[in-house]
């Protein structure tokens, strides 16, 4: 990508020439404080900032679609709609299963008064009355017995009948305990997850279907999923597409959420940081100049390929766009991108074929205001371009700065 570096310097940077009668080639400047900003141009593309993406809720067939990409959209405004019929049924089937779950809940949370501990409660009351009648009838035998009465067999046979009772009445209670015990611990926690997970089963359709009229989550520009190509890109959603849960359909790009994206050779890398000021520009613009700020640049390169060297990729935010500025900026046009590299509102600067030596020892021929005398002051420079060399120390204002021009082309080198 061809990086083009250019720097300005603030209105009127040097002033009037200065020329002696006789000194024609000879050139000066009277040094006075103006702004001086260093700048560096390169080509980018709009891009999508904030986005949100647009997401098929389940699995299910396009039966409609209402949107094309690069249409601005409006919060709510249905995109596509989704065929319900398989969606339906594992809606219904999921109703099912979390009303029997309702139903196995709610007979635990009465438990203890409900029919099964109801009959075996019953079952205990019985078997406990049977044995206090045999208990009963034992006692009047025995006394019959004793008075001789009735024979030993009918005693003999009383005694077998208690004990058969007796074991009954155990196993009664025993049911009874283990009845109760099934409302309680570790088989209610059952229940209560089954119907737990039945519930939230049930909500997560219920939501899916009501997503089947697919909705734009947010206002703005509806654009493909970012970095596809439209050459690159998947098919474009239509009626009749099978969808599956989850899949990206497209983005939606906010307002005042976009961005410019752009390349960064080597040497300018590390001479670009977040927070910068840009100004950006482009041909489909209609002459509108767009500010934001440098918002990122990769930490790692981008390779090279057969005609392209070695880049970093960087991005700029842009400032929200006014209601004229956004009628003409679309998401993929080209830019420029006018970087504010340095900035220094009032700086101390000389023509760069004032500068003679090489850094650190510069230094610049400086007049005399009385006698015209020359003489050699040295110079700190800072920043430098083509138009203008940002002077740190060693001048102030209102020095005049006298130097020759350079006709061999190397004036641009000094200084450097």
């Amino acid at each position: 990508m061809a990086v083009l570096l250019a720097f300005v310097v603030g209105i009127a940077l040097f002033g009037k020439p200065h020329a002696k009668v006789g000194e024609a080639a000879q050139q000066s400047v009277t040094i006075a404080a103006r702004p001086f900003v260093a700048t560096l141009s390169v080509a980018g593309q709009i891009a999508a900032g904030d986005i949100v993406a647009v997401v098929a809720p389940f699995d299910g067939r396009v039966t409609n679609v209402k949107f094309e990409f690069g249409d601005p959209v409006q919060q709510d405004q249905v995109l596509a709609t989704l065929d319900t019929t398989e969606i339906g049924q594992r809606r219904d089937e999921a109703e099912a299963v979390y009303l029997k779950a309702a139903q196995s809940a709610a007979e635990l949370a009465n438990w203890s008064n409900g029919a099964e501990v109801s009959q075996a409660r019953r079952g205990e009351s019985a078997a406990t009355t049977e044995l206090e009648d045999t208990n009963r009838k034992i006692s009047e035998t025995r006394t019959l017995f004793d008075r001789g009465l009735v024979a030993r067999d009918e005693l003999d046979s009383l005694v077998q009948q208690q004990r058969s009772q007796a074991s009954a009445l155990a196993a009664a209670r025993q049911d009874l305990a283990e009845t109760l015990k099934r409302g309680a611990g570790a088989n209610r926690r059952v229940v209560d997850i089954e119907l737990h997970t039945a519930q939230a089963r049930l909500d997560e359709l219920q939501s899916q279907l009501a997503g089947a009229a697919l909705r734009a989550p947010s206002a703005g520009v509806i654009v493909r999923q970012p970095g596809e190509k439209a050459d690159t890109a998947s098919p474009t959603v239509h009626a009749g597409m099978s969808l599956t849960h989850g899949q990206l359909i497209a983005a939606i790009a906010r307002p005042g959420g976009l961005t410019v994206s752009f390349q960064l050779s080597e040497a300018d890398a590390n001479r670009v940081r977040p927070g910068q000021h840009v100004d950006v520009t482009g041909p489909g613009f209609e002459g509108k100049s767009l500010p934001g700020v440098v918002a990122t640049v990769a930490r790692e390169a981008t390779p090279a390929t057969g005609d392209t060297a070695v880049s970093f990729a960087a991005t700029a935010r842009l400032g929200t766009l006014t209601q004229a500025q956004a009628t003409v900026i679309r998401i993929g046009m080209t830019a420029t991108v006018t970087i504010d590299l340095y900035r220094n509102p009032s700086a101390l600067t000389a023509p760069p074929g004032a500068i003679q030596g090489t850094a650190p020892d510069t230094f610049v021929m400086v007049k005399a205001t009385r006698s015209g005398q020359l003489r050699r002051v040295a110079v700190q420079i800072g920043q430098t371009a083509p138009d203008g060399v940002e002077i740190l120390s060693g001048l102030k204002p209102g020095d005049v700065v006298v130097w020759t021009p350079d006709t061999t082309g190397d004036s641009d080198d000094k200084g450097s």
